[in-house]
């Protein structure tokens, strides 16, 4: 990843600790929204909606105004459209050096009288608005760096009662993968969430959540470490059906690793009699592709059955027990195509649903499933997170 996409990261995972620093100082009532109706995050409860957007400006050399131009005349549009609503407006910035920073009539005019073409159709909608009336209803305030903001939410964490040894590796990035999450949602009113529903949620989760939102946290290690060790108990038992839907997407060199992966998990997993549940890889790749990935199996004396005796997929076919002579099985593993995999209506369901990549599985049933959602973006992490390495 390159710096300018770490930055991009850090920009994003700085709006969600100031939503989680929103959320631990809120009413137990309030409603935040993430992205609410000024863009970031909007906190509503009795004395009225507060606003707020977050500008983190790490490797910003200088303060300039007509940085901020964008999210003020952002706000002086929203207030110039909602007058006598009781909306306070909020902007949270960070540069380094923490400069002084001071928004009034002068750097709000400068903005409206902008020449900056990028900006032109939204200062054209901003025309005319109650320069005064606005200031009255706006702060500004320069906030702090990242890693410490990061720090005093895990502090925050810990006075409300969260188990100190925990935050680090559960709470904390737990909470970040929830705001993360639903910073997604289409649908506004599935962005809002009260504070009290919020950390019910969090106190209930008992495993680490990793996206490319938790491996981004400086507590990299860590959050990876606890997880390899809650999948562990789980991974050493013999007889437990496995499925593994996998996604290429954000998924870093899939088709050099997908064919090793698979063979490393069976080598790991069920090499032995005794493992007596044959594991269950669903692809989210071409018919085309699964055929190139089944060759490439066999070629490696990794054996699939794909349910496709000629040409026509076989429920039968797929489903049925590997014959054994001696110690060796007519097939390993069962290779299937995510597309097929979802319509299916399993007569045995799987014990662990391993979900690797960035996907959606909310369509597959998972009562009584144990779903682990595994979202690191490179099969070394994986294969760690699994067991199948000792390191990465």
């Amino acid at each position: 990843m390159g710096r300018s996409a770490d930055y991009t990261i850090q920009g994003f995972l700085y709006q969600f600790n100031q939503t989680l620093s929103e959320l631990l100082k809120a009413p137990d009532d309030a409603i935040i929204t993430i992205e609410g109706i000024v863009e970031d995050i909007e906190v509503s409860s009795f004395s009225g909606v507060k606003a707020i957007q977050c500008k983190y400006h790490e490797t910003q050399s200088k303060y300039t105004p007509s940085i901020l131009y964008d999210p003020l005349l952002q706000m002086m549009k929203h207030f110039k459209s909602n007058p006598g609503e009781k909306i306070h407006y909020h902007l949270f910035a960070h540069f380094p050096n923490n400069p002084t920073i001071a928004i009034s009539t002068k750097e709000l005019n400068d903005a409206l009288n902008s020449r900056n073409k990028d900006l032109k159709d939204l200062i054209a909608e901003t025309v005319g608005v109650d320069i005064d009336g606005f200031l009255k209803v706006f702060t500004i305030s320069v906030t702090a760096k990242y890693d410490d903001l990061m720090d005093e939410n895990g502090r925050q964490l810990v006075a409300l009662g969260f188990n100190k040894k925990e935050v680090e590796t559960l709470f904390y990035p737990n909470a970040i993968q929830i705001i993360a999450s639903l910073s997604i949602k289409h649908d506004a009113s599935l962005r809002k969430i009260t504070k009290k529903e919020f950390f019910e949620s969090l106190r209930r989760i008992r495993s680490t959540a990793v996206s490319q939102w938790t491996l981004a946290l400086k507590t990299r290690q860590k959050v990876l470490e606890t997880r390899r060790k809650q999948l562990r108990e789980n991974l050493s038992a013999n007889a437990r059906l496995r499925h593994l839907v996998i996604f290429p997407t954000f998924l870093d060199e899939f088709d050099a690793q997908i064919v090793i992966f698979i063979k490393s998990f069976i080598d790991k997993y069920h090499f032995k009699l005794a493992h007596t549940q044959t594991p269950l890889f669903a692809l989210d790749v071409p018919q085309d592709a699964l055929d190139g990935i089944a060759e490439r199996l066999i070629g490696k004396d990794v054996v699939p059955n794909h349910g496709r005796p000629v040409k026509t997929f076989s429920e039968v076919h797929f489903f049925r027990e590997p014959m054994v002579q001696k110690d060796r099985k007519e097939f390993v593993l069962r290779l299937i195509r995510w597309d097929e995999y979802r319509t299916l209506v399993l007569k045995t369901k799987a014990d662990d649903l391993f979900v690797i990549g960035d996907g959606d599985v909310s369509t597959i049933d998972v009562k009584d499933v144990n779903l682990e959602i595994l979202g690191a973006e490179k099969f070394e992490e994986i294969k760690y997170l699994l067991g199948i390495n000792s390191a990465y």
